[in-house]
């Protein structure tokens, strides 16, 4: 496995267990863009971590404490990303819910893609400074 993935990754997911840190799920935040009218991308305005458990909160999205700052860049990646699908801050909360709870897939499917969305656009990521 470590062909695929470099030794700082191997090190981040032994100390995290293939999930998001907080100090990474801000840094992904941080990278996160969507378009302005012109179709010029542009950065979200992410929501905060208490802001997006309150909302999992009013609609009774119940998210397992390990899976926290996963489930934080999964709702400011709906913002970003689905903009036109996922509208409404119940629908992020419902998209957060399924993908954790993703019957065949796993939640650390979700650091999984982050990496390799970062890897195409030859973004490094310093795995050792989110441990």
């Amino acid at each position: 496995m470590e062909h695929y993935i470099s030794k700082g990754r191997a090190i981040y997911e032994d100390e995290n267990h293939g999930l998001f840190s907080k100090k990474l799920a801000e840094y992904a935040i941080s990278k996160m863009r969507t378009e302005d009218v012109n179709g010029m991308p542009k950065p979200i305005v992410a929501r905060k971590l208490d802001d997006v458990k309150d909302v999992f909160k009013q609609y009774g999205v119940v998210i397992q404490d390990e899976f926290c700052y996963t489930a934080w860049y999964l709702f400011n990646m709906a913002v970003a990303d689905y903009p036109k699908t996922l509208t409404t801050d119940e629908q992020r909360a419902m998209f957060v819910e399924e993908t954790i709870g993703d019957p065949d897939g796993m939640p650390e499917n979700v650091l999984d893609c982050f990496a390799v969305k970062m890897r195409n656009a030859g973004v490094p990521i310093f795995w050792e400074e989110f441990l």
